[in-house]
């Protein structure tokens, strides 16, 4: 009976786990907080509707076992190369500042130092699933504060481990090793060292080799549960040894597949896990001290948004991005729970500090969405009142742009900078590049282009680069935010601008057309045609027929979004027929004849709108211009036509 009512509390965290998640889904909220919302009203607290409580909360633990598995597979030590220097410099920094203020704190209010360091290792940390949830759908995964919050959160994941080994410290458990203890500690590490070094690739290549999906996911999960067991044989805890497991896998040809798999059970365990998390919220105890709730909330909120700033600071990005991350990282995360718990059965914290603090990483998790949606704005007026973003020495950039006109700026050192700044050298056209990832600036200027650190948002550093006397503003910048804030400052600043931008997304388009660009390009969109197109090349589709459709599909895509004129321009050279690539023969008679003495027109009625000559295009060419072996023609012509044209270079015309 007893196993039909666990059942029965099951049913019951999962119903409300499924319509919490989509409520909030809907809502446009973290289904997180719905897990813990659901939690509170299930719990003992609340309804009373759950029975077996210690039954949840050790189901709800294989939720976080999974969850430190799965950030040990994705720290792979190529990724931590890359966010090295954010990592150490902009992480640890946010580590230590907010563990000193919060001890701090806790000791100004006479918490003793054994409860205050828990509850500061336990705040200091951030919620990794709500922030990179929120960058990810906004797109901003690859931005400067995308990639400075992804550094803080991975430094923070990686701190879970050492606080995990620490907790029991504080408590008195362990603060002497024998000989024996650290000998089987050492021992299991080794072990575990030598194994996903020379074992563990040979049996996963083995088992793949049965082709059974199953065989796979059992052998992984018997990979997690073993690794967790061994480590707490040897006085460590579970959750660490589950993170081993999934740094052992990690630079595995494997990992991805191993995510993939195990994703959907840590998800649906993280599940229960919050709405147990949310059961101990004792709602009474917390209307009975709201204002105390409050004021911890708001002194939390403070610390780390300071906290996370100064490290951005640190790590010599503007301000802008500074403010903006620390309103993207000032919540506690989901281990913040799992420290609480921990250090409130080791005895560090009483039932009512414990009450309280849960709820304020409960009350932070929960607001983090609603002022998340206003960071930007928020952050960019702060920068403003309180100082300008960071350039180069302003009157050196003066000086060298103060004779500059009908020149281009570009926003970005990225890729499609790049390559937008190729093309404007090879015509000679002036232009500069305005950049705010440090590194990107050495390259550039290691390459020799002429490139300033500034950012582009701000109104003072376009106008020290000349975007009064500039012809036009190139955007090929990631932050979609940004990107709308640089087209408004840029129109107000230089009303006759061409402002060209890259997005992301289609959906952007009629945004950015009324904050005023010329012309925007989709990534989403554009890259559909290329597939589109490749594709059709694929099926043998002759180029002319390919290169129309793809003209007619942008010109019902860009039709409201740019002028029709200036459509109609670009592809009124297909009205007059279809266009077509003609390969001249080997054999032709008319190899080094000039196109006038051919007369391709009279002959058959085509046009040569263009010739390909060794990887390079020659469009409108003159009648003075001579065939020579391996050219293409560009023909614009009707079907019969290309036809009778084919015939004449073979040299049997009509």
């Amino acid at each position: 009976m007893s196993d039909h009512l666990f059942l029965i509390d099951l049913l019951i965290l999962l119903v409300l786990a499924l319509g919490s998640a989509l409520l909030f889904t809907r809502i446009h909220l973290s289904p997180i907080i719905g897990y813990l919302v659901s939690g509170v009203i299930a719990g003992p607290y609340g309804l009373h509707l759950i029975k077996n409580i210690h039954e949840v909360e050790v189901i709800a633990e294989f939720g976080v076992i999974l969850l430190l598995f799965t950030i040990g597979l994705e720290f792979s030590i190529s990724r931590l190369l890359r966010l090295k220097y954010l990592l150490m410099a902009g992480g640890l920094s946010q580590l230590l500042l907010c563990c000193a203020a919060f001890i701090g704190l806790g000791s100004l209010f006479g918490l003793g130092i054994k409860t205050s360091i828990p509850l500061a290792m336990a705040l200091a940390l951030s919620s990794t699933a709500i922030v990179l949830k929120m960058l990810s759908e906004r797109g901003e995964i690859d931005t400067l504060h995308g990639r400075m919050s992804l550094g803080i959160l991975l430094a923070q994941d990686l701190a879970v481990v050492f606080f995990l080994v620490a907790l029991p410290l504080l408590a008195g458990q362990d603060l002497t090793f024998s000989i024996k203890e650290i000998a089987k500690v050492a021992l299991l590490l080794s072990g575990l060292l030598v194994f996903s070094r020379f074992l563990l690739q040979p049996i996963l290549h083995s088992i793949l080799k049965a082709r059974s999906q199953e065989l796979f996911r059992i052998t992984i999960l018997t990979l997690i549960l073993l690794t967790a067991w061994l480590t707490g044989e040897v006085g460590l805890s579970l959750e660490l040894g589950a993170f081993l497991a999934g740094l052992a896998l990690a630079e595995s040809p494997y990992a991805h597949q191993a995510l993939s798999d195990i994703l959907p059970f840590r998800d649906t365990f993280l599940a229960i896990f919050f709405v147990s998390i949310g059961m101990l919220v004792n709602l009474q105890l917390v209307s009975e001290q709201w204002p105390l709730v409050l004021a911890a909330t708001l002194a939390v909120f403070l610390i780390k948004f300071a906290a996370a700033a100064i490290a951005t600071t640190l790590c010599r990005f503007p301000l802008r991005i500074a403010l903006l991350t620390g309103l993207l990282l000032f919540q506690a995360g989901e281990f913040s729970f799992v420290f609480l718990k921990g250090a409130t059965s080791l005895g560090l914290l009483s039932s009512n500090t414990y009450q309280v603090t849960l709820a304020v990483i409960t009350l932070t998790m929960i607001i983090t969405p609603l002022i998340a949606g206003q960071a930007e704005k928020w952050s960019a007026g702060l920068a403003g009142l309180l100082g300008k973003p960071a350039t180069e020495t302003q009157p050196e950039i003066q000086e060298q742009t103060a004779n500059l006109s009908g020149h281009v700026l570009i926003a970005g050192y990225g890729l499609s900078g790049r390559n937008v700044g190729r093309i404007l050298r090879r015509f000679n056209i002036p232009h500069i590049y305005v950049e705010l990832n440090a590194d990107n600036v050495k390259k550039g200027r290691r390459d020799g282009d002429f490139i300033v650190y500034g950012d582009a948002t701000s109104g003072d550093v376009l106008h020290e680069l000349g975007i009064n006397r500039a012809r036009a503003l190139v955007l090929s910048i990631n932050d979609p935010a940004a990107l709308a804030r640089t087209i408004r400052i840029a129109r107000q600043s230089n009303p006759e601008l061409y402002i060209l931008a890259r997005t992301r997304y289609v959906a952007e388009l009629e945004h950015l057309r009324e904050l005023g660009a010329d012309e925007i390009v989709p990534d989403e969109f554009e890259a559909s045609l290329q597939l589109g197109s490749k594709l059709m090349h694929r099926f043998s589709l002759s180029e002319g027929r390919i290169l129309h459709l793809l003209a007619e599909l942008r010109q019902e895509h860009y039709a409201s979004m740019v002028n029709t004129d200036t459509t109609t321009k670009g592809l009124s050279v297909l009205e007059g027929g279809r266009l077509e690539y003609q390969a001249v023969p080997d054999d032709s008679p008319y190899l080094g004849a000039s196109l006038a003495e051919i007369d391709l027109r009279n002959q058959s009625g085509v046009t040569v709108v263009g010739i390909i000559r060794k990887e390079r295009t020659i469009y409108s060419p003159a009648g003075s211009f001579r065939i020579e072996q391996g050219d293409t023609l560009m023909l614009l012509g009707a079907g019969d036509d290309m036809l009778q044209a084919s015939e004449v270079l073979h040299g049997h015309p009509r």
